[in-house]
């Protein structure tokens, strides 16, 4: 029996979790969450990775008939120590009632993560008013993968092999980074697709397999760079910060929706802009949390959404504008138009913005790929024949 495609995520709504008492997100295949800090990107983060466990945790279990709160479910609960998140400040103000996130899917069902008010995590899925009753009929129904890309830092100074099963546990976690090579000696497949974008996007530069060193029976990584060969640890840290971020990325081949939390940390600008067009070519959807200007600038403006926990939705872009106000509120004094003008020097005066979105979706599907993303073109709109 062939597997049914990968459903997409197209809304999260809170209710009392953390700093939402009420809030909903509409999402598309690019998502950049953007805010000042307190304003909630963390949150919503934390509610996908919460749904990856909880996935990972069930896919080869039965749901089974739970009560909580009064309420009797057919559904999952959810081991506290495989949660990414702490339950003692799940609830908004501490106050004494359920929390709850829905995740709705593009083929009409429904994921629910609920936190009860005498503590604990259940998930309850339905499609359709339809209870899901075996393990089966659960991957069927909701083929959701997630990907989680952490907060990334500097590689192990001296790596030892670990478990496969270590690695694979740690993926999605800080301990990513302390497993990088170990990745690579156990998923060889696609290291040389790997290999192949590290020189594409970073001139100069090429990495070798892991390899094991006869001696101290550590993994090392090679790196030539002006054909000087120098082991991983000893390269840059944004060096090797990219090297993890294009790793996530190519094992995100097989996921509905990747989730990546401030990716610019040790980027050089130009290095984050590449990024974007990268994640813009996945086959899935991309939720990126960030504070990067650069990023935000390159951005079409309606793939940001500003996050305020004090509204009761997120706000998705529509123009220039938007974008430079979202600059402002995260304390940028960059001038989003006149920064892209420099760095294009090519703008399009447009009767509206309206008519530039109309334009990108022409080209994307006559295959102008660049005009398609809208890089490296200004859209000024006139106003009409008024102005």
């Amino acid at each position: 029996m062939p597997f049914p495609p990968l459903a997409r995520v197209t809304r999260v709504e809170f209710e009392n979790f953390k700093a939402f008492e009420k809030y909903s997100l509409s999402l598309e295949q690019v998502n950049i969450v953007v805010g000042p800090n307190n304003a909630g990107k963390s949150t919503v983060l934390s509610a996908f990775r919460a749904l990856d466990a909880a996935l990972r945790a069930t896919r080869s279990n039965a749901p089974s008939r739970i009560s909580f709160d009064g309420v009797t479910t057919v559904g999952y609960r959810i081991p506290e120590n495989s949660l990414p998140i702490a339950l003692e400040n799940v609830h908004t103000n501490y106050w004494s009632k359920a929390s709850k996130i829905t995740f709705t899917l593009n083929n009409r069902g429904k994921l629910e993560l609920i936190f009860p008010a005498d503590g604990g995590c259940v998930l309850t899925p339905a499609l359709d008013g339809h209870v899901v009753t075996t393990a089966a009929e659960f991957k069927r129904r909701f083929p959701l993968s997630l990907t989680v890309v952490p907060v990334l830092g500097p590689v192990e100074h001296n790596e030892i092999r670990r478990e496969k099963a270590t690695v694979i546990s740690g993926l999605g976690t800080h301990r990513a980074s302390h497993h990088f090579r170990n990745y690579w000696h156990y998923f060889p497949d696609g290291f040389a697709e790997f290999a192949k974008l590290i020189r594409t996007t970073w001139p100069g530069m090429e990495v070798l397999p892991p390899e094991i060193d006869s001696g101290s029976g550590q993994l090392q990584m090679f790196c030539q760079e002006d054909r000087l060969t120098r082991e991983l640890f000893w390269v840059g840290f944004g060096f090797q910060i990219w090297c993890q971020l294009l790793t996530h990325l190519s094992r995100s081949k097989a996921s509905s929706l990747v989730i990546v939390d401030e990716p610019e940390t040790y980027l050089h600008p130009d290095v984050q802009r590449q990024m974007l067009g990268i994640v813009r070519d996945l086959d899935c959807d991309i939720l990126l949390a960030t504070h990067s200007s650069e990023i935000m600038s390159d951005a079409d403006p309606t793939e940001i959404i500003v996050i305020d926990k004090r509204r009761q939705a997120g706000d998705r872009l529509r123009d220039v504008g938007g974008v430079q106000r979202a600059l402002d509120a995260i304390g940028s004094a960059q001038n989003i138009t006149l920064t892209s003008l420099a760095r294009s020097r090519r703008v399009l005066f447009v009767e509206g913005v309206d008519d530039f979105r109309l334009l990108r979706r022409f080209a994307r599907r006559l295959g102008l790929q660049e005009l398609a993303s809208g890089a490296g073109i200004v859209p000024l709109p006139s106003g009409g024949f008024g102005s």
